[in-house]
This record gives structure tokens, sequence and C-alpha cells, in this order.
């Protein structure tokens, strides 16, 4: 993009009381021109001080919007809400407990074309912290979009909104995040699903639009929130885009292959194995582990959205 588009920026927050304010300093700071941007704050009820926070923020630029949720409503609405005031050409997403530098808006531009529906940018670590064996997993080079090269076209399992761009029209035509979507994960692969079906190929990663992420990770919290992804969203994935099952990860569920792989025994002895060695490979086994018990799990759930 050669010209100088506007663009409007959605950031949900929840419970970021510690890390709003410099994500707010930071995307008041961009070099873009200030006439051509705007971000829409959307606090989803939370119960920390992340509201004060946010009000009391000197905007006397006029460059920030806060809208409040009465009620927690769940990361989807919470998007669709900052979505529906936005009426840039583009949409960029942040996290609330993200920090940027003041050029991550202009590093986004040279990746679209007219094919080029969205932008995913990457999250890196805080400098200041010692990282433990899952976010040195978490941030790694054998996880996500971090497998492919800057400026590759990723499919559509791969493409997340906690740091990226979108057009406007793709956004608009997919229909949004489902807000049916309240527990952990699938919000952003059903929203990148919809927008794959009417355009493929239409995603880049960019390695130049960089996140500071402030989250704390265990292994063990982790590795529930995945589990409860493959129980609770996944089967709802998997069941609305059939042709993608691979790609989701479903023929490792209930096929021969799956169990022979994924089963309790291994699984002991893969965990026996980290407290010996800490690999990385043992962490994505035992993460991996953990969606395909939750998908197991699912099959006893009758009440799934489609």
């Amino acid at each position: 993009m050669d010209k100088i588009t506007s663009i409007n920026i959605v950031i949900p927050c929840y419970n970021v009381e510690k890390v709003i304010e410099k994500c707010m300093r930071s995307l008041s700071s961009q070099v873009y021109p200030k006439n051509k941007y705007h971000c829409y704050f959307v606090n989803d009820a939370s119960t920390d001080s992340t509201a004060k926070i946010l009000d009391s923020f000197n905007n006397d630029d006029g460059q920030i919007t806060v809208i409040h949720h009465k009620k927690n409503l769940g990361l989807s609405s919470a998007r669709n809400t900052g979505i529906n005031k936005c009426n840039a050409e583009l949409i960029a997403f942040l996290d609330g407990d993200m920090v940027v530098e003041n050029n991550w808006l202009e590093s986004f531009l040279p990746y679209f074309n007219k094919n080029t529906i969205a932008v995913m940018g990457d999250n890196i670590p805080p400098t200041d912290i010692m990282l433990n064996p899952v976010e040195k997993y978490y941030f790694g080079n054998i996880r996500g979009a971090r497998q492919f090269n800057d400026g590759d076209n990723i499919s559509f399992q791969y493409m997340l909104y906690n740091n990226a761009m979108v057009k406007r029209s793709g956004l608009l035509k997919s229909g949004l995040f489902d807000e049916k979507i309240t527990k952990y994960g699938g919000e952003d692969t059903d929203l990148s699903a919809k927008i794959w079906n009417m355009s493929p190929n239409c995603f880049i990663y960019s390695k130049k639009s960089n996140s500071v992420h402030y989250h704390r990770r265990t292994l063990n919290g982790f590795c529930s929130s995945m589990k409860t992804y493959g129980e609770y969203n996944l089967p709802i994935l998997i069941d609305r885009y059939p042709e993608h099952k691979s790609k989701l990860g479903g023929d490792w569920i209930f096929s021969i292959k799956g169990y022979l792989l994924f089963n309790f025994v291994l699984l002991k002895v893969i965990k026996v194995g980290f407290y010996i060695f800490p690999s990385q490979l043992f962490i994505k086994y035992m993460v991996i582990s953990a969606v395909i018990s939750g998908a197991r799990k699912s099959r006893n759930h009758s009440n799934r959205i489609i």
C-alpha cells in the first residue's frame, strides 16, 4: 500500500492493570500520522483497576476511545464491539497485555497487496524476565507461524489476531468473531477459516511487526487451557469445517495412529523424560496431548455450538 490509509486499532482488555498503561503509551506514540489512526480500547468488565487506568489516561490528542462492557462477554464480543465502531480501511488488533514499538502500524503495510486480507505479526517476550521452559516453547520456533519465514503465506490455522492487521472489508464479509465461543481458544481459527474459504492464500506472516507480550505461563496452566480448547472448541471447528479436519488436527483424535502416539502410557513416559531433560519437543507433545485428550472427552458433550 503506497497511499497513507486510515487505520483503526481494536484492543480488548480484561484484568490487565499491570500492562495496560504501557500498551496505551506505545499506541499513542506511533509515528504513523496522528490523523490517520484511532484506538478503541474495549474493557470487558475487568475486576481490577484496568477501567480506572483506561479512563485516566491523558487523551488530549483524541487518539483513544474507551468502551466499557457492563458484564464480561468474552474476547470475541470485546473485539466485535471495537470492530463495530471502526470505519477505517484497515483494522489492527492488539491484546491489552502487549506493548509495541512506535513503528508497529507502519511495519504491516508493505505486506499488503490486492490478494492479502490479513497480516499477522509476532509476539516476543520481555527482555527483563527469565523464561521458564514452557515460555521458551511458547516463544520458540517450533510452534505456530514461527516455522515460516518473513513474508510467507500462512494457512488459516496459524492466523491469530492478538497482533494483526486486517482489511475491514474482509472482516465484514466474514461475519466477525463468533461471540458464542467464550471458552479458551478457537475464535481466531474460526474467523480465519471463514475468511480462508472466501479467499484462500490471503494471510501473510510478518516477523517485523512484533509485540512484547507480558503474560507469564506455567506448563500445567498452558496444558489446562489447551485441554479446554480441545474439549469445547476444537469439535465445533471440525464440525463447521470438515474439509479442514486434517489441518485442525482432527485426524489424530480417534484414529489408530492417534491412539498409538497419544495415550496415557506414552504421556507418562514423556513427563518423566521432561523432568530429567526439559526439551521443547517434550512440551510440544504434552500440549498436543492435552488438546487431543480434551477432544476425546468431548464425545460426551451433546450441546455443541454449530
